[in-house]
């Protein structure tokens, strides 16, 4: 077996790290360009109200910002925020995607964002 010179071994290496750079290059290009196609909300989402954001906090006890879970951003005083039943805040634009991609429970607590059945009168048990 003929052993190849340093030089040849690192040429090797660094075209096989172009190729692959290449590779993930393309790959970001297409992702980029690539439109999925608009999924329509489900019913329950045009339920879920939209207010604006008040942070009522008071700040002189530390960092008094707060995050929204889908984006990791903080949410600034006048955003549009989602406040749902179990209390979390979003970013409108953020729940909006969340729960057009299929997803119908709350990003952190995973409570169903689809309201309970409305139990008719009969039921009194």
């Amino acid at each position: 077996m003929k052993l190849q010179p340093r030089s040849v071994v690192l040429l090797k290496c660094i075209i096989l790290i172009a190729r692959l750079l290449q590779f993930a290059w393309d790959y970001l290009l297409l992702q980029s360009f690539f439109q999925p196609q608009e999924i329509e909300s489900p019913g329950y989402a045009a339920e879920l109200t939209v207010t604006r954001f008040e942070n009522d906090t008071n700040a002189e006890f530390g960092d008094s910002s707060v995050e929204c879970a889908v984006c990791l951003c903080r949410i600034d005083e006048g955003a549009e925020v989602r406040e749902l039943r179990c209390n979390h805040l979003y970013h409108r634009v953020c729940l909006d995607k969340w729960v057009r991609h299929g997803r119908g429970t709350c990003p952190l607590c995973r409570n169903n964002l689809n309201p309970p059945p409305r139990k008719s009168g009969l039921d009194t048990c």
